[in-house]
C-alpha cells in the first residue's frame, strides 16, 4: 500500500498558483514594528526556505535587544496584518 503524507495530499488537492507570493520582497535587515506593541521594533535577521513550506521562515531578532529573537513566516510579514514595515 502507498501511503502519501498529509501535507503532500493537501497540495495536490488545492491549487497553489498564489501560494508564495508576497506583497513585498522582505530582505535581510528591513525593520518591522508589531501593531499590538508600538514600541517593538523587530530586524530581520535570516530567511529560510523550509520544505514543508510554501512560505519561507523570517528570523527576528528584537532592537537592542538581541538575545530575544522569534520565527515568523513570510506571509505574517507581507500582509501587514501583524506587522508593519519600518523604514
Amino acid at each position: 500500500m502507498n501511503s502519501m503524507h498529509p501535507v503532500s495530499l493537501f497540495k495536490k488537492v488545492l491549487p497553489q498558483e498564489s501560494w508564495g507570493r508576497s506583497v513585498r520582497n522582505v530582505a535581510v535587515g528591513d525593520r518591522y514594528e508589531q501593531r499590538d506593541v508600538p514600541v517593538s521594533f523587530w530586524v530581520v535577521e535570516r530567511i529560510s526556505q523550509v520544505q514543508m513550506s510554501q512560505f519561507p521562515l523570517v528570523r527576528l531578532s528584537r532592537v537592542g535587544y538581541p538575545d530575544i529573537t522569534k520565527t515568523v513566516s513570510l506571509s505574517a510579514l507581507s500582509e501587514e496584518n501583524e506587522y508593519r514595515f519600518t523604514v
